[in-house]
C-alpha cells in the first residue's frame, strides 16, 4: 500500500497518463511537478466566465485556422512523456490543423478562471509553466469573485502585465487578433 501511495506522489506525464486511464471516477487530475492533483468542480460562475469567453473566441479562431479548446484538453511542454506537469487550463487556444494528441504542446493563448481555492497555484507554479512555453503569447487570468482580469503578454524583452479592472476595459489578444471588453467578459455574472 505504501509502494502504491509513493508511486502516485511522483510520476511522469507517462505515468499519470495511465493513472487516468485507470480510473473511472468520474474524477478530474492534473500533473502538478509530478504529483495528481485532483480538481474540484466549477461553479456556474466560473462557467459562465468561461464560455463568455470560449464562446466569444471560437468563432473569431475557427476562420484564423485557430482551434479553441474549452476545459477538456490538457497542455504538456513536449511529446516524450517525462514530464513532470500537464495542466488542464480552462481555454486553450492553438493555430495549425487539427492533431489526434490528447494534449496540446504549441499554445498561443491560455485562459484560466480564478477560484479563491486555485487561485495561488494558477498565479504560481501554473502561471510560470505558461510562460516558459515558447508558443504561448498572451495567459489570461479571470477572477471569478470580482471584475478583474490579469493578462500577461508576451513581449521583445519578455512578459507584460496588464490588469483589467471595469467593464469597459478591453481585452486584447493581439496574437490571434481577438478583443472582447470585461463586460462580455463577465455576462450574467452575478458580482
Amino acid at each position: 500500500m505504501v509502494q502504491a501511495a509513493e508511486k502516485l506522489a511522483h510520476m511522469t506525464i507517462d505515468e499519470f497518463d495511465t493513472y487516468i486511464e485507470s480510473i473511472s471516477n468520474g474524477k478530474d487530475f492534473e500533473l502538478i511537478d509530478g504529483k495528481p492533483v485532483l480538481m474540484g468542480n466549477p461553479t456556474e460562475v466560473h462557467e459562465q466566465i468561461a464560455m463568455n469567453i470560449a464562446g466569444a473566441l471560437k468563432p473569431r479562431m475557427d476562420t484564423r485556422g485557430c482551434r479553441t479548446y474549452a476545459g477538456n484538453m490538457r497542455v504538456q511542454a513536449s511529446s516524450d512523456g517525462t514530464g513532470k506537469d500537464k495542466f488542464k487550463p480552462d481555454i486553450v487556444v492553438r493555430c495549425g490543423p487539427v492533431s489526434t494528441n490528447t494534449y496540446v504542446l504549441d499554445p498561443v493563448v491560455i485562459v484560466e478562471v480564478l477560484s479563491p481555492s486555485t487561485m495561488d497555484r494558477d498565479r504560481g507554479i501554473k502561471l510560470a509553466f505558461y510562460k516558459q512555453l515558447p508558443t504561448v503569447q498572451h495567459v489570461v487570468l479571470a477572477y471569478s469573485d470580482q471584475m478583474r482580469v490579469e493578462h500577461y503578454v508576451r513581449t521583445g524583452i519578455g512578459w507584460e502585465r496588464n490588469v483589467l479592472p471595469h467593464p469597459e476595459s478591453v481585452l486584447e489578444l493581439e496574437a490571434v487578433e481577438f478583443s472582447m471588453s470585461l463586460g462580455e467578459v463577465y455576462r450574467d455574472v452575478p458580482l
